[in-house]
């Protein structure tokens, strides 16, 4: 029989199911395309606390980072004199969260009124625990997949133009590297190996961390290597190699498009840090007015990740009409952008500032073989 869709006649019939009970995980509405550089950046061994320390009472501060570059040869004196150049202590950059990414959600009562009981269940999410209806939280979740998009594509985009140089080529374009098809030819210049040396080179410090596109090729050898497909040849071990290494990947949904399709960024630990600045804290949270304003993590699991992205918190506003007439205010305050809306039901809002902090480019002296460099390298693969 072919499957049909339709409205029917209302959403609670003894026949109708959610496709949610039946998919598992593979219903589309709670499905979120990886966001691989945002799960990289907030990865990282040290995250930015006390950048994050200056928004957790919900008031906005600035922030400014200090750091010295490291001494080079040309500063060394090799006579008994006081004549040398003096080097300053620090430099300062401004910590920036600038790039904003928010969702509304209309939820007319003449809808939930078709739904089962369960779904007008309520729930208490977030914190403050803000109650809400759990078929409203499930639109919430099934709106959040649009926002962890726009941000991954906004942060990739931003990756993009901060790249640090490669030391053996002295600029930050991306180096092309070819990952042999013939596992026979142990090529030292060439492969993850290549990637691998210049991260020793470029003097990362711990296991570097890649980035590439959701379907390419360093996912397709990534896939390999998880799954034990390398194989050992004659004179090397690629699997050897890559498990003593460390060696992590991420897939991006949008790095394909921001840096390339086959182009990958290799990054040292702490080179590149997520930056948020969430409103709905501290004294700013709970009621105000005619709103609840909360924060809320997402409490979904993916195939892709066990953790899900519990780690990314979001700010949250409820807020109820509950008379007809309050709609119109909506409207006006351009909060809603249909004029045929009318009735009671829930306004939901989620929303965040963020943005991305990498190593200045400056943190190396201008006379140092790594001037440039700040721990993120750009590749691009073929596979032949």
């Amino acid at each position: 029989m072919a499957q049909t869709t339709g409205t029917g006649q209302g959403f609670c019939e003894a026949i109708l199911l959610h496709l949610d009970s039946i998919a598992g995980q593979n219903y589309p509405g709670k499905k979120v395309t990886i966001p691989g550089f945002t799960q990289m950046l907030l990865d990282q061994p040290n995250s930015p606390t006390a950048i994050q320390d200056g928004f957790m009472g919900g008031h906005k501060r600035g922030v400014r980072v200090k750091y010295s570059t490291r001494g080079t040869v040309s500063q060394v004196s090799t006579t008994d004199t006081c004549s040398v150049d003096v080097q300053p202590l620090f430099k300062e950059v401004d910590v920036t969260v600038n790039n904003f990414v928010g969702k509304g959600i209309w939820i007319p009562d003449d809808q939930m009124r078709q739904y089962c009981e369960d779904a007008s269940r309520t729930v208490a999410v977030g914190a403050p625990a803000t109650p809400i209806m759990a078929q409203v939280l499930e639109f919430v979740l099934e709106a959040m997949n649009s926002l962890y998009q726009k941000q991954e594509q906004v942060l990739t985009t931003a990756m993009a133009a901060t790249f640090g140089k490669h030391v053996g080529t002295g600029a930050a374009t991306a180096v092309a590297v070819n990952i042999e098809q013939d596992g026979n030819l142990n090529d030292l210049t060439a492969g993850v190996l290549k990637m691998l040396t210049d991260a020793e080179s470029n003097e990362f410090c711990g296991a570097p961390m890649f980035v590439g596109a959701l379907g390419g090729l360093m996912h397709a050898y990534d896939l390999q290597r998880r799954n034990r497909g390398l194989y050992p040849s004659t004179g090397f071990d690629n699997a050897a190699l890559l498990d003593a290494s460390g060696f992590r990947f991420y897939a991006s949904g949008q790095t394909g498009s921001t840096w390339g399709a086959q182009h990958v960024g290799m990054f040292a630990p702490d080179s590149a840090h997520y930056i948020e600045y969430l409103q709905n804290v501290g004294s700013w949270a709970g009621a105000r007015g005619n709103s609840t304003f909360a924060t809320i993590v997402d409490p979904r699991t993916q195939c892709w990740s066990p953790a899900g992205m519990s780690n990314v918190r979001w700010d949250l506003q409820v807020r109820y009409a509950d008379c007809p007439e309050d709609v119109g205010d909506f409207i006006s305050s351009g909060y809603l952008s249909n004029s045929a809306i009318s009735g009671r039901g829930y306004y939901v809002r989620i929303y965040k500032y963020y943005d991305l902090f990498t190593t200045p480019t400056d943190a190396y002296d201008g006379a140092d073989r790594l001037a440039g460099s700040n721990g993120s390298l750009r590749y691009s693969l073929t596979n032949t």
